[in-house]
Order: structure tokens, then sequence, then C-alpha cells
């Protein structure tokens, strides 16, 4: 009796673990669904070398700047980025950036000059009109904001800053052709970098190789939706970017980018002088300061926009630091190695919830 007891118990929780794993989140791996380890390794290396070129090339014509978010001039000094750029943190608002920051001269050499960013755009080119986990994750979203604050209008203009060739552009225009059909429809998609622009995707997509703070003064487009993708950490001058973007907003216009999360999973985890897959918040002369959600808000307001919405979506934290967590015997975080892929499914769903995921998703209303 006790026997058939014991075997019923089994039996009823095995079962019980069969129905939980239906209900799992996916497990969304990084390898498989961004960039293999080799494309991985190849293009971080790449920005290592390119990065002390720019360094070694430019330093001396660096400048001291205030804060990107808050504009005050108080810091405390970090660690350099791997021995060359400096790195403070605001005494004020605490964001972490780089200072002295590179010139605009450095800044303009690394993107049109550079290796690491023609390999990253080969990378994004071939995703251009196959399924692929990131780009329709963010078309859905764009799709959701037409939808809600769109319906009114019969004509739409939507502009993409930093467009590299017009790939997500290209794959947004498909869908609301699909999803929208009423609605007419006006693309445009600037960018600095003059070979991405000159490798247009999508012929029915108007490009041009420009910055918004030109842009903003020669042109007299305005736009109702403007949108910019891990752009905004770039910038020397952010706040001066937010002003240009607010001049070419319509009336009502939203203003939607995404950018990393400083304080998510993945980027404290894994520092700014260790190997990594994906760039973290600070990685000169790439990413020159880093956002999180609660200064993103001062920013945002200091910019003169009202927040509609602010998220941590990204899918990868778990994954990326279960396979590439350094020196993985002294970090608080190396139990992660041992958790089950159908556990961390979940984990990884609590860190979006709780606004701890390395990607953050921005909508701003003008």
């Amino acid at each position: 009796m006790n026997n058939s007891k014991k075997s019923n118990e089994l039996n009823e929780s095995k079962m019980q673990k069969e129905v939980s794993k239906n209900i799992y989140p996916n497990y969304i791996s990084f390898l498989q669904t961004n960039r293999t380890k080799e494309q991985a390794e190849e293009i971080f290396n790449q920005r290592i070398k390119d990065s002390k070129e720019v360094f070694n090339k430019f330093s001396l014509s660096f400048s001291e700047r205030v804060c990107p978010t808050c504009g005050n001039s108080e810091s405390k000094e970090l660690t350099p980025f791997h021995d060359s750029y400096g790195v403070v943190q605001c005494n004020f608002c605490l964001t972490n950036y780089v200072n002295p920051c590179p010139s605009l001269e450095a800044l303009n050499y690394y993107y049109n000059e550079c290796s690491c960013n023609a390999l990253l755009g080969s990378l994004l080119r071939s995703r251009h009109g196959k399924s692929n986990h990131i780009l329709s994750e963010r078309t859905d979203f764009i799709l959701k904001l037409l939808k809600e604050h769109f319906l009114d209008k019969g004509s739409i203009k939507i502009l993409e800053i930093g467009c590299n060739s017009g790939i997500f552009l290209s794959e947004l225009k498909d869908a609301v052709a699909i999803s929208m059909p009423d609605k007419k429809f006006h693309f445009y998609g600037i960018d600095i970098d003059r070979s991405a622009i000159e490798q247009n995707v999508d012929a029915e997509i108007m490009l041009e190789a420009t910055s918004v703070e030109e842009y903003a003064v020669t042109k007299s487009e305005k736009f109702d939706l403007i949108l910019h993708f891990e752009l905004i950490e770039h910038l020397e001058n952010p706040f001066s970017f937010m002003k240009s973007v607010r001049l070419i907003m319509a009336d009502n216009g939203l203003h939607h980018f995404h950018t990393p999360n400083a304080n998510g999973f993945d980027n404290m985890a894994i520092g700014y002088n260790d190997f990594r897959p994906l760039a973290h918040g600070i990685f000169p002369p790439m990413h020159l300061q880093a956002f999180t959600p609660h200064n993103i808000l001062h920013f945002a307001l200091r910019s003169e926009f009202k927040l509609l919405q602010i998220d941590t979506p990204g899918g990868f934290d778990v994954d990326i630091v279960r396979n590439f967590l350094s020196n993985p015997e002294e970090s608080k975080f190396r139990y992660i190695k041992e958790i089950p892929s159908e556990y961390l499914a979940v984990f990884q769903e609590w860190l979006k919830v709780l606004g701890a995921s390395s990607h953050m998703r921005v909508t701003l209303k003008a």
C-alpha cells in the first residue's frame, strides 16, 4: 500500500513537471539567434583593435565634457577602458561616461574608416529578408505604437536615425503594408556612415548620409515617428541630439529608441574590460555613455520630452552570462552555469519584468 502510494506520488510529481515545462517561456540562445561565437570574437577583437587605433591617433584632441545626462561637471574616476580611455561617474545622476571624449574628427574616422563597423554592417545585412528574432520583435512593437497613436492619420512619416543600410526600415515597410494597408507611409533614414548608406537594401526608402543635427537645420520635413536603435549611447553630445530630434518632430509625434541598460544583468555581470559578445554600455569610441532606467527619465525631461513608456525587453542576458562570464570561479554569478535551461528562461523573464535586462526600450512624446 505504501509502495503504491509512493508510486502514485512520484507519477503525479512527474506529470506536474511535464505540465510545468509546457508553460515555461522559451529560452533564447544568443549564439543561435544573434551571432555565432566566431562572429562575436571576430567583431569584438576588431573593435578593440580599432578602439586602440583611434586612441593612439586622436587622443590629444579629446576634450573634457560635462555629464551628458544631467549637465553637471563633478564626477569621480572609474577604471579606464582597456588602459586607454578615461571613464567617470557623475556625482549627481550617477551616469557613467567616457571623459575626455573623442573628438568629432575621431568619431568620423572610427565610423567611416575602421573595419569593425564594416563587419557589423555585413552581419546586419545578412539578416535582411530572413526570419529574425531581433528585427521581428522591434517591428511588432512599432506596429503596436502606430496602431495606438496614429489611427486618425492617413499619411505617416517615419524617420530612422542611424539606419545603416535600411534593414529595419525595409522590414517595417513590408509589415505596415500588410497590417495597415489603408495608411500611406513615407520612410526616411539617415546615418553618418556613408558606406552603409551607399549599400541601401531597399530602393523604395530614402536614405541620406548626414547627422540629425545637420538634418534639422537643412531640411523642412517633420516626422510623426522618429526611431533609433542602439544609437544614443554613441554620441558625443546626446543632449544636442535630443534637441535636434525635437525640432523635426510633428505635433503629437513619438520618439522611440533602444539603448543598453547599464544596470542590466549582462552589463553588471560582465564588465567593460572583459570579453563580451555584445558591446557594454561603456565601450569607446563607440559607446560613450551608459544609460539606465533611472537616468534616462532625467535625460528625457531635461530634453523637454514626456515619457510614455520604458521597459527592458532584452532576451539575451542569461545566455550571454552563462556562456561568456569572465573568471567564473571568482564571480558572484558563477552558479548560473548549474541551473537547468528551462529555469533560466523563467529567470530571463523575471529580469524583463524587474527592469533588469540589459536592453532598454523607451518611448517619448513631444
